[in-house]
């Protein structure tokens, strides 16, 4: 098993340190936008967001259609209270022509419309997610929400 793959299975596993270990003895070998990615992750769970970031940043400098990471700069930009460059890397998400989840980028920009009490434009992002994965429960529980309150 190369160091790649011990990173991914040891990350899955919650075993951040080793993971963390193996991910940057792949990157000492070559650039990867998925290992970033995964490093940005890493450090997003410990709280480290201004590193995670620089990951992620990393990460889209590889490969610009990679939407994962993407994502992750939005919800990082969002917790940080940049709400303007959070809606930014979202729709830039949801653009990219690879990204695992894409219904989760939908989800965060309805999020985002709603915290700006804008629920025509949240309903929009929460119909995308819901056509996107039917059995996504946060998104209909706040489609819910938001079609009771109008």
């Amino acid at each position: 098993m190369d160091n790649f793959s011990k990173a991914k299975e040891l990350f899955r596993m919650g075993d951040l340190d080793r993971a963390e270990f193996y991910f940057r003895s792949f990157l000492e070998m070559e650039d990867s936008c998925e290992a970033y990615f995964y490093m940005g992750l890493i450090m997003g769970q410990r709280n480290m967001l201004e590193e995670a970031l620089e990951f992620y940043y990393k990460s889209v400098v590889i490969n610009p259609e990679y939407g994962n990471p993407c994502n992750e700069i939005g919800i990082i930009l969002l917790r940080m209270g940049k709400d303007k460059d959070a809606v930014f890397w979202l729709k830039k998400s949801i653009r990219c022509q690879r990204n695992d989840a894409p219904h989760i980028s939908f989800f965060n920009l309805a999020t985002l419309y709603k915290m700006w009490n804008r629920p025509e434009r949240s309903l929009q992002f929460l119909h995308r997610a819901i056509e996107l994965n039917p059995e996504f429960p946060e998104a209909k529980i706040m489609k819910e929400q938001l079609m009771k309150n109008q």
